[in-house]
């Protein structure tokens, strides 16, 4: 029996070895000013985007239904995409969207050395490098550095540079990032091409992908393969390798559909999800708002509003300046209200500056009595 087992394993070997290849897309890396070819696969084509070529942002969907958090996601990335049309890439980590963004057709009018368009793009920046639940580092990129800062497993912030920051850069990045230290540039993390995400966390993850996206295909290779394992003690080798070159030829002929299929799905989703999203898209509360609650919590009546900034609807930044400012008790006093958390307070120069910065929660009135 094992001897039998063993022949059938060396015969289906070439049939698996070329569905791997098949189901594996063709890999390549998109420079500003070049076209890379990584690793040849199926006739799927992927273009990974170099880091000068994506934005980054992260999205609070704590509120939202899980069911419609996608939609929620691509909706809020339009408006605040800094590109005249937008494609995306988004991880979750609980409901917390890590997304990157860039211009699909500003990237196809890049050179491309007389290589078809891509089916798919996704963004260099999470084939380098690894995850990590707090810090921060520089990862060497194929165009530049990128600064991360990590925050519950969460990328919250990242920064593109075209060369190596210098210690002032990285200061101002990582004052931005609410982050502490930052005085001195970490060691640059070198790290190659993976042939994963580092957003995908166990082995198996990418042929999940794949079986998801191929489901009815990968079903009826199951069932070819089955059948012919069946049948090879009874029929012999012969009928095992007229079932594969069948198999092989049905792959093919459907391959082209399926992806046709599967995006113009994908496609309808979205525009179905963003219908959902839409109502969601309100500020958690309006400045004029936010300014009468920062005047309440702020002690005392001699102090001034040097600075207001909202980077993004749920990001309060205020720079204010008052004799002896106490930041521990301002941030005591911003998150006892219950209309901010994340807050950090940094003195300034003279020590009667504050810069306050905050995530701004969204008000629930109380029911009445």
């Amino acid at each position: 029996m094992n001897s039998q087992w063993q022949k059938t394993r060396r015969a289906l070997e070439p049939y698996r070895s070329r569905l791997a290849r098949r189901f594996s897309p063709t890999r390549y890396l998109r420079r500003s000013d070049s076209l890379e070819l990584l690793e040849s696969g199926g006739r799927s084509r992927v273009w990974l985007l170099s880091r000068a070529l994506c934005a980054y942002t992260t999205f609070d969907a704590s509120a939202i239904p899980a069911r419609k958090r996608g939609g929620f996601v691509a909706t809020a990335l339009s408006r605040w995409s800094p590109f005249p049309d937008t494609e995306h890439h988004v991880e979750w980590v609980g409901a917390r969207a890590m997304a990157w963004a860039w211009s699909p057709s500003g990237v196809l009018a890049l050179d491309t050395d007389g290589e078809a368009a891509p089916d798919r793009m996704l963004p260099e920046a999470i084939f380098r490098g690894a995850p990590a639940a707090e810090g921060a580092g520089v990862v060497g990129m194929s165009e530049g550095y990128e600064g991360r800062v990590w925050k519950n497993g969460v990328l919250e912030a990242s920064q593109w540079w075209p060369e190596l920051p210098t210690p002032e850069d990285w200061r101002l990045f990582m004052r931005g990032a609410g982050a502490p230290g930052g005085d001195m540039v970490p060691p640059v993390q070198s790290a190659d091409v993976a042939q994963r995400p580092w957003t995908r966390l166990g082995g198996n993850a990418a042929w999940g992908e794949v079986a998801a996206r191929n489901k009815p295909l990968l079903v009826a290779a199951a069932i070819g393969l089955a059948a012919a394992v069946l049948m090879m003690p009874l029929g012999g080798g012969i009928r095992l390798l007229l079932s594969g070159a069948a198999l092989e030829r049905e792959i093919a002929s459907q391959d082209e559909s399926l992806q046709r299929i599967i995006a113009a799905r994908e496609a309808a989703e979205r525009d179905a999800a963003r219908i959902d999203a839409l109502v969601a898209l309100r500020p958690p509360a309006s400045q004029l708002q936010l300014l009468a609650v920062v005047a309440e919590l702020t002690p005392g009546r001699d102090w001034q509003l040097l600075e207001w900034r909202m980077p993004d609807r749920q990001t309060l930044e205020v720079d204010l300046r008052m004799p002896s400012p106490d930041p521990r008790a301002l941030v005591e006093a911003w998150e006892g209200s219950g209309r901010f958390q994340a807050v950090t307070a940094e003195l300034g120069r003279g020590g009667n500056e504050v810069g306050m910065r905050a995530t701004v929660l969204r008000h629930v009135p109380e029911a009445p009595q």
